[in-house]
């Protein structure tokens, strides 16, 4: 006759067998959800509506700073596009750039890149520096505010003066954004090798650059400030934004299109990009971003935050 302990012990060996095999097979569905579907559904509603391209040149020489990118914020992106000189393991996909560390050289050839290959699937191209943090969901959010459109030819960041027309160009480092009906504009100028005002060169500053190929192209600048005129593209290390602010920075204030007599550049409560001075720091920023949750009923602050001096 089976005695009763061994039976239990039967059951409880079953018991365990089950609970085993259920955890694998919920382990497994959760491994196969899609983490572009976890991002529209709980974290940016206009993520399929509004589609964005993240592009990012980097010195092949040194790819770690844009790993730090790809662990964090660029998983927001829709497609996120790496743009060197060689391949790297880690940064994929790419557009390889035989032998070229120029950063201007990388962002044209990524641009024509971009616009062949994703013409159809993309909506917005965001170039950044590969020490930027961004957070997509508030480009996305002041596309769809604005009621920008994909098929109308701008583009927009922030905003210096070209002190020969007075006119507005968008600073390369804070990072820009283009429509795709500039894009298409942008590359087709650019085929023509007789058009001087798209032809590439090495060594030019690609901001000026690429607003004079724009130009050309009759792409016009868009605001990016929000509704209270405050900068949603920072152009200043975040230090020196609470510390220093222009102080340290005349060229800045000389230069940004739209003057203020702030000593810092006042930032949106809806930020868009920022530049980060040690990019392991996009580790917390993404944290406290998209992590942490304030108790209680957020308080309004003033746009510009005192800052105070050691």
């Amino acid at each position: 006759m089976t005695s009763p302990r061994r039976v239990y012990h039967g059951l409880f060996v079953a018991l365990i067998l089950f609970l085993a095999f259920t955890l694998y097979i919920n382990s497994g569905e959760v491994d196969r959800t899609p983490a572009k579907l976890s991002n529209k559904h709980t974290v940016d509603p206009l993520y399929e509506e509004i589609r964005i391209l993240c592009m990012i040149p980097y010195s092949y020489h040194d790819p770690n700073t844009s790993k730090y990118v790809k662990r964090t914020w660029g998983k927001h992106c829709n497609v996120l596009l790496f743009v060197s000189g060689d391949i790297d393991g880690e940064l994929e996909p790419y557009v390889p750039v035989i032998n070229s560390t120029h950063t201007w050289t990388l962002v044209h050839q990524g641009l024509m890149y971009a616009s062949l290959t994703y013409a159809d699937k993309i909506d917005w191209f965001l170039r950044v520096e590969p020490s930027s943090f961004v957070v997509v969901e508030n480009l996305r959010h002041m596309i769809d505010k604005r009621k920008y459109q994909p098929s109308q030819p701008i583009y927009f960041g922030y905003e210096l003066e070209n002190i020969v027309t007075h006119e507005p160009f968008v600073y390369y480092r804070s990072g820009y954004v283009i429509s795709r009906e500039a894009l298409r504009r942008y590359t087709e100028a650019s085929k023509d090798p007789e058009n001087k005002d798209c032809t590439h060169w090495e060594g030019y500053a690609e901001d000026l650059d690429i607003h004079r190929c724009m130009s050309f192209a009759n792409v016009t600048v868009a605001e990016s400030r929000d509704e209270f005129e405050n900068e949603t593209f920072i152009p200043v290390e975040m230090d020196n934004q609470f510390q220093d602010g222009y102080d340290t920075i005349p060229w800045l204030r000389n230069l940004t299109y739209h003057k203020r007599t702030e000593k810092s550049v006042p930032i949106s409560s809806r930020a868009i990009s920022f530049l980060v001075k040690y990019p392991p720091e996009m580790y917390d920023y993404y944290y406290f971003v998209y992590r942490v949750k304030s108790f209680g009923t957020p308080v309004p602050v003033p746009s510009s935050i005192d800052r105070k001096r050691p």
